[in-house]
Formats: structure tokens, sequence, C-alpha cells
């Protein structure tokens, strides 16, 4: 074989070695991004599932919000209806207490 040749196998044989250790690595890459990948879609999951559980807690609250609007509401409308009903009881008291009151010094 010539010289030549013998250059041309080594450098074909560094090439095919190189290309060999370029795709080992860029396959070794690609494993360890996909399971990146595979740890990233998890959190996409847990964080898809938080979501909605916020969305639910959320729509929760909002309706306990408009529950206590409405206690207060009914809460005042008691509040105004019993209001006067206790003034006239206070007054109906006081009116009997200064009736007893004047009695007692008639006597």
């Amino acid at each position: 074989m010539e010289t030549k040749t013998i250059v041309q196998y080594a450098v074909a044989g560094v090439i095919v070695v190189g290309s060999l250790f370029v795709a080992y690595n860029a396959q070794d890459k690609i494993t360890d991004q996909a399971s990146e990948i595979k740890v990233l879609q998890n959190q996409v999951a847990v964080l898809t599932d938080q979501a909605a559980q916020n969305e639910e807690l959320i729509n929760q609250n909002k309706a306990l919000q408009t529950e206590v609007k409405n206690l207060e509401v009914k809460l005042a409308t008691k509040t105004k209806a019993s209001a006067p009903a206790k003034a006239s009881a206070k007054t109906k008291a006081s009116k009997k207490a200064h009736k007893a009151h004047k009695a007692s010094k008639k006597k």
C-alpha cells in the first residue's frame, strides 16, 4: 500500500471515530434533555392541578362572600325592624314607671 492510501485510511478512521464520538455525545445530551423534559412535564402537571384547586377555592370564596353579604343584609333588615319595636317597648316601660312613681307620690 502506498503511503498516501495509508494516510487516507488513517484520516478516514479519525473522521469516523470523531463522528462516533460526536454522535455519542449528542445522544447523551439528548438523553439528559429527555430526562429534563420529563421532570418539567411532571412539574407542569402539578402546577396545572394546583391551578385547578386554586380556581375551585376562588369560586368557593366568591360564594362565601356572597353569602356573607346576604346575611349582612338580613341582619341590617332585622336590626331596622326591631329598633322601633324596642323603642316603643322602652317608651311603654318608661310610661308605666312614671305612672307608678306619680301614684306612689300621691299616697
